[in-house]
């Protein structure tokens, strides 16, 4: 993404996965602290560490707190412990999902949803998409008409998918089984969908 942004990042997960990305939407530091205020004013919970709170510089105590944009930008960011960028990757899906429960109890009524299109033109001044205002808009009344119970996620590279290396010229690096991991991201998006009777 550095290198050559959405472009290029579409590009490289579909020559080494197989995977086509239908869409993009990115979001820098200054944009996620807006959205997360914007979405959840009265803040995420989530559990702070001893660790977080030192090396992070938190002005709250452990435990389970509710925290802001500024300060959940530094828990989503953590990763000086044992699970290191893995923990991190964790407490960004955590967060995400948790963004968009808070997004869903917000237009549950009908008078919140008619305020849906205000919320989102509020929310994509922060972030950078190929999607359309009407496709954003249409994506979230999604969250309105179709209750979603669930969402699931994976981390690259799985389990046992890959191997701690290092090479003179790049130091470092998680050593890909590149079968594994492909394997694993097709039975992701493949697998049977549970139906609701």
């Amino acid at each position: 993404y550095y290198l050559g942004g959405q472009e290029l990042m579409m590009k490289t997960i579909k020559e080494n996965f197989g995977l086509d990305v239908d869409h993009v939407i990115t979001i820098d530091f200054k944009g996620f602290v807006q959205v997360v205020d914007t979405i959840a004013p009265e803040g995420i919970e989530v559990e702070v560490t001893q660790d977080m709170v030192e090396d992070m510089n938190f002005a709250v105590e452990p435990g389970m707190r509710k925290l802001h944009g500024e300060e959940l930008l530094k828990y989503v960011r953590f990763r000086h412990d044992a699970e290191s960028d893995f923990g991190r990757v964790k407490r960004q899906q955590e967060v995400i999902v948790k963004v968009r429960e808070q997004l869903s109890e917000q237009i549950l009524s009908v008078q919140q949803f008619a305020d849906l299109p205000k919320l989102v033109e509020n929310i994509t001044q922060y972030v950078e998409s190929d999607l359309t205002m009407p496709e954003m808009l249409a994506l979230a009344a999604k969250v309105f008409f179709f209750q979603i119970d669930e969402i699931e996620t994976m981390t690259i590279p799985v389990e046992n998918g890959f191997e701690n290396k290092t090479y003179e010229h790049a130091g470092a690096v998680l050593q890909l089984d590149y079968q594994k991991n492909v394997e694993a991201l097709n039975n992701f998006f493949n697998k049977p969908k549970a139906v609701n009777n």
